[in-house]
C-alpha cells in the first residue's frame, strides 16, 4: 500500500487544484458560462475494485483517456457516468434536446473536455515540479464500470497490478452539479517516483 505522509498528499491535492483551476477557466472560456471544478477528494487504491468507483451503482461509464510519459508514465482518464456525461454536454453545448439523442456529440465533446482537465492537471504536476511529461492524444471508451481497465495497462507497460490515484471531481455549472472521477493509473514504480519528487520539491521549498 502507498502510504504518503499528510505533506505529502496535501502537496499532492494541491498540484491537482492548481491544474482543475486552470481547466475551470479554459472551459468557461470555450462554453462562455461560468464552470468551477472542485476536487473534495483523492484516494490511493492498489486494487480498482477497492475503488468508490468500481463499487458504485453506475453500469456504463464515458471516459477519456490519455497516456502520459516522463519521469513516472501511466494513463489518465476522465469518467463520468454515461447518463452524466450526458447531462454535461448538454449543459456545456447549450442544446435543450433528450439525452437520448446526443450521443452523438457526446464523443467529441467530452474528448474536449477530457483533453482540457487532464492535460491541465498533467501540466501543474509537470511545471511545478520542473519535469516533463508528454501526453498522447485523447481516446474515448464506453464501457461497464467493471470492465473500465480491462485490456488496459498503466503506460503501456505490462504492470499486472496498477496502483489507482482517484480524484473525485465536481463540475459546477449554472444549473446543475455533476461529478466525475480522475483517475491516474500507475505502476508501483512510477507512483514511488512521484512520492520522490514530491519529496525533492518540498525539500528544496522548505530549505
Amino acid at each position: 500500500m502507498i502510504e504518503l505522509t499528510e505533506l505529502e498528499h496535501d502537496t499532492i491535492s494541491e498540484l491537482i487544484n492548481i491544474g482543475v483551476g486552470r481547466a475551470a477557466s479554459s472551459l468557461s472560456e470555450m462554453v462562455d458560462q461560468p464552470v468551477e471544478l472542485t476536487v473534495p477528494a483523492i484516494s490511493f487504491v492498489e486494487r480498482f475494485s477497492d475503488s468508490e468507483l468500481a463499487n458504485a451503482p453506475t453500469e456504463v461509464v464515458s471516459a477519456v483517456s490519455q497516456s502520459f510519459h516522463g519521469p513516472f508514465t501511466g494513463e489518465a482518464m476522465l469518467v463520468f457516468p454515461e447518463v452524466r456525461s450526458l447531462e454535461l454536454v448538454r449543459s456545456l453545448l447549450k442544446v435543450d434536446v433528450p439525452l437520448d439523442t446526443l450521443t452523438d456529440l457526446e464523443q467529441e465533446a467530452l474528448m474536449e473536455v477530457g483533453n482540457i482537465i487532464l492535460n491541465a492537471c498533467l501540466g501543474s504536476i509537470s511545471n511545478v515540479l520542473g519535469e516533463p511529461i508528454n501526453c498522447s492524444m485523447p481516446t474515448f471508451r464506453k464501457r461497464e464500470t467493471r470492465a473500465l481497465l480491462d485490456d488496459d495497462t498503466a503506460g503501456g507497460s505490462t504492470a499486472t497490478n496498477p496502483v489507482l490515484m482517484i480524484l473525485h471531481v465536481q463540475f459546477m455549472l449554472r444549473q446543475n452539479d455533476i461529478d466525475g472521477y480522475v483517475l491516474f493509473v500507475m505502476d508501483l514504480e512510477s507512483i514511488q517516483m512521484l512520492r520522490e519528487l514530491v519529496r525533492r520539491f518540498l525539500a528544496n521549498s522548505l530549505g
